[in-house]
């Protein structure tokens, strides 16, 4: 069954999905392929690996993809970004995904390398996320005509939940209507306002799924790291509630944290969501912790209890613009 159809509501369940994004060295990617099997414990039904600005982690992430099929029972979803690219280059990269059998993609227009000024712009460069779901599905009819009966495809596209802009609900029913078969919403702290966005999202007429982004709650400064790279404000409640359980100690703040992200979990899931996607900055200590005691529902193995897990690291930059840079 194709992740559409799961996130639709074909496993019966709320769907577990994890993100990962590609080890910059030796010493990460055995760390990284540590967390996979960690978080393939839990019974995920689909691991997305980001695909770095400008190809700048191409090899290193189509690697940890076929580590993912080859390790793990999960689907493996390979992002697709469109920054600085020509359709051609799109449909090329796009191509080779599916030369490589995967056949479920998340299309994300992306946000230029950090540090590095922006390249001029080519005449035919991609620049809407619209537009890059239009090409996926022109490399997908191409690659059909080569390889003959594949697998269904699934495009999935980002969803801003804290964003009140038209524009934003247009783009996304431009998404839709390019053939996108679901949304992963940009992280967000609250369920109730992922319930505003969704009556947003339905009432201008966008019927596809959104499944919500989370991270752990645990760590202050990695969430004030993601509220500067994202835009989104960590929720001023959460800040104080780690804050003062820090004064008892680191362990008893990450209690405090995790109980933080399993309510929000639960919530989320009674407000309606379909699944949850877990931004895990490569670790599998902290998401773990969160998803346990979560209650995805029948199918979904139980989380191993969080006894003697250690901290997770710092998130990097990549794991931050994951969990809600331009999509």
């Amino acid at each position: 069954m194709s992740v559409a159809a799961l996130v639709a509501g074909g496993a019966g369940r709320p769907t577990l999905s994890f993100e990962l994004f590609p080890p910059r060295s030796e010493a990460a990617r055995d760390a990284l392929h540590g967390a996979v099997a960690q978080l393939a414990g839990a019974g995920p039904d689909f691991f997305s690996v980001t695909h770095g600005a400008g190809g700048t982690t191409r090899a290193a992430g189509c690697e940890l993809l076929a580590h993912l099929r080859r390790e793990t029972r999960a689907v493996a979803m390979a992002h697709l970004t469109s920054v600085g690219a020509t359709r051609r280059q799109v449909v090329e990269l796009a191509e080779e995904f599916f030369a490589r059998g995967v056949r479920d993609v998340l299309a994300v227009r992306g946000d230029p390398p950090a540090g590095r000024l922006p390249d001029p712009a080519p005449e035919d460069a991609v620049t809407r996320a619209c537009d890059l779901v239009e090409l996926v599905h022109v490399a997908d009819r191409r690659h059909r005509v080569r390889a003959g009966a594949v697998a269904p495809l699934t495009v999935a596209v980002a969803a801003f939940p804290a964003s009140h802009s038209p524009g934003d609900l247009q783009a996304l029913r431009a998404k839709q209507d390019a053939g996108a078969s679901f949304a992963i919403t940009q992280v967000t702290y609250s369920a109730a306002e992922y319930a505003a966005f969704t009556e947003r999202v339905r009432a201008a007429g966008i019927t596809l799924p959104l499944l919500p982004g989370i991270v752990p709650t645990t760590d202050p400064a990695r969430l004030l790291r993601l509220q500067q790279l994202t835009g989104v404000p960590v929720p001023r409640e959460l800040l104080a509630l780690l804050e003062s359980a820090a004064e008892h100690g680191e362990a008893a703040r990450r209690r405090a944290g995790t109980r933080f992200g399993r309510a929000l979990a639960r919530d989320l899931l009674r407000a309606g969501a379909p699944g949850l996607h877990l931004y895990t900055f490569n670790s599998a200590p902290a998401a773990l912790d969160l998803l346990e005691g979560a209650h995805l529902g029948a199918g979904t193995p139980t989380v191993p209890s969080s006894a003697g897990r250690p901290q997770a690291p710092a998130v990097p930059h990549d794991a931050a613009l994951a969990a809600g840079g331009s999509r």
